[in-house]
């Protein structure tokens, strides 16, 4: 079979304008101009660095839409934002925050499903896209494996037992927190959805991998938060499956050589915040710019 069939390459020659731009963003330099002087593709070896990227690249370079790979056609595309758009991501990353209250009820399925198909373009190294997403969407769900996971933790709490990451004062001080920030839950803070973005991590790539774990669980969270959901950013969670509760590690239904460590509690937020905080880092802000003359 030719590249051309596996990867469903096609220029729409009445409308392209031989341009090459899309040779200029190939990463995998696969794209040419052929002896007509319209782009094709070169025969490669396999996807990832020996070929195509299938970072579709092309497809969303060309200014007239002539280009359609995989079988994805340019009109189907969604369309940059305009440059004031800037203002709107600056007021969503000040005004995102750790939510630890919930609404009890699931979010609409059409929200989620919204979020998860933007995040087919979260980015990963190499464009390699081996992150899975499990997201536990039905909130009775989340309670059994809370249910699961709050036992064992508290069975191993009376034996003054913790994750590595706890102990005794830092357990207090949760347990405490269910009186008023955590609403009954210092586990999962009462969300009722969970996202958890994994992924095998082995061999000399394994670091990369999460890494791209890592990007994932951050693009997720502002996504929810750009459709109004409350987010909160969880570690300790992820250790008490791991280490304490294997039963309700089993039922996320995550391979057991996959990376977790970030888990995303997210919903209906019970308390709207009112505006950004007024947080300060610049003496952790390095900025080398050329002295004015």
């Amino acid at each position: 079979m030719g590249i051309e069939q596996k990867t469903h390459f096609t220029v729409d020659r009445s409308k392209c304008i031989k341009c090459g731009k899309c040779i200029n963003v190939c990463s995998g330099m696969v794209i040419r101009f052929g002896q007509d002087g319209y782009p094709e593709i070169k025969e490669f070896e396999r996807y990832g660095w020996r070929g195509c990227w299938r970072c579709e690249h092309c497809l969303a370079v060309c200014p007239v839409g002539a280009i359609s790979i995989f079988d994805k056609k340019p009109e189907n595309s969604l369309l940059p934002p305009p440059p004031e758009m800037g203002t709107y991501m600056e007021q969503l990353v000040v005004n995102r925050r750790s939510c630890r209250r919930y609404l009890d009820k699931n979010v609409d399925p059409e929200i989620i499903s919204r979020i998860l198909n933007a995040m087919a373009s979260a980015p990963t190294g190499g464009n390699s896209c081996g992150v899975e997403y499990t997201v536990i969407d039905d909130k009775d769900r989340v309670k059994q494996i809370w249910k699961a996971a709050y036992s064992d933790m508290e069975d191993a709490a009376r034996k003054h037992i913790y994750t590595s990451s706890f102990s005794d004062f830092y357990y207090t001080k949760m347990k405490q927190s269910e009186k008023t920030v955590r609403k009954n839950d210092l586990l999962f803070c009462g969300a009722p959805h969970l996202f958890i973005a994994h992924e095998k991590c082995t061999g000399k790539w394994a670091d990369d991998s999460k890494v791209n774990c890592n990007i994932a669980t951050t693009y997720f969270e502002l996504l929810a938060n750009a459709f109004g959901l409350g987010t909160v950013i969880m570690s300790y969670p992820s250790d008490v499956l791991q280490e304490l509760s294997p039963k309700a590690r089993k039922m996320l239904g995550i391979p057991s050589d996959h990376y977790i460590k970030l888990i995303v509690g997210f919903g209906y937020p019970e308390i709207n915040y009112a505006r950004g905080v007024q947080k300060d880092r610049v003496r952790k802000v390095h900025r080398y710019t050329q002295e004015k003359k």
